[in-house]
């Protein structure tokens, strides 16, 4: 059989057995191991190593697209050194994604604008490349989404959906003033997420102003925080603006413009009319 041929062949058994990079890279492969004088169970191992990392790398993509995040934001990224408060030791240690096999909180409180999105975001991504199922929503979204289903119904369908999440964030606690029906759903689901899965929620108030977001309801919000910070990792963002430092080093890093130099003017000398000889009739 020829190579041209027997390529045919393996392309059309990859497509059929869902194998694109054995279709694609298997005659790159074999010409590859037959220079470095590999053998057979060395080109095809190598070819089966390359065919899984590629379905890890869309799997994680379609897990990471899942999570909804806003945006990508990795915690390499993060300056820690710009808020000091906060405690870098130990966002590295919950990287590693520990607390949502014990199905913990993370309590992020701090001025806007501090890094709490960022965080929260960074530790996401780190729990969907752990195989983890993620979910971001803010809080004015999920007592959207709460609301509806309980309008149309689906409420407990819901619930069992998020029971499927290993890891909630809820962000944005305190932009938004819930009337008493949200206040009692939010609560709801979150004293029921406490028992049953991960859960992240980035705040811009400190515990004791949290009943201007639950309709004034002291003895709610005080059942709340008592589940929430039983088991619960509380991170603390202090100081100026993340987000105004990053844009503030970013005008200061990029090049000032160029002015523009005035152009000359010259004299023109004066054009006799009567001469024209490059013109013919």
């Amino acid at each position: 059989m020829s190579s041209i041929a027997a390529e045919l062949r393996i392309r059309t058994h990859a497509k059929r057995l869902h194998l694109p990079v054995t279709g694609v890279q298997a005659a790159r492969y074999a010409e590859e191991a037959a220079q470095a004088r590999h053998g057979t169970l060395e080109f095809l191992a190598a070819l089966l190593d390359a065919e899984v990392a590629q379905r890890d790398a869309n799997v994680e993509r379609a897990r990471i697209a899942q999570a909804r995040f806003p945006e990508l934001k990795e915690l390499s990224d993060f300056t820690f050194a710009h808020v000091p408060s906060l405690n870098a030791p130990l966002v590295g240690e919950l990287a590693r994604g520990t607390y949502i096999t014990r199905r913990e909180v993370i309590l992020a409180v701090g001025p806007p604008g501090t890094g709490k999105t960022h965080t929260a975001i960074g530790l996401g991504l780190a729990a969907c490349r752990q195989a983890r199922r993620v979910r971001f929503t803010t809080v004015a979204d999920l007592v959207m989404e709460l609301s509806e289903a309980q309008a149309q119904h689906r409420l407990s369908k819901l619930e069992e959906q998020l029971d499927r999440i290993d890891l909630l964030i809820c962000d944005e606690l305190g932009f938004v003033r819930l009337d008493a029906d949200q206040a009692q759903l939010l609560f709801i689901l979150l004293a029921h997420r406490y028992t049953r899965g991960a859960l992240i929620i980035t705040s811009n108030l400190e515990f004791a102003d949290w009943t201007s977001v639950f309709n004034d309801d002291a003895r709610l919000v005080a059942a709340l925080l008592d589940r929430l910070t039983h088991r619960c990792h509380l991170l603390q963002f202090r100081g100026e603006s993340y987000r105004f430092r990053e844009s503030l080093a970013a005008r200061e890093s990029a090049p000032s413009p160029v002015p523009a130099t005035p152009r000359r003017r010259t004299s023109t000398p004066p054009v006799d009319p009567t001469e024209d000889a490059h013109i013919t009739t």
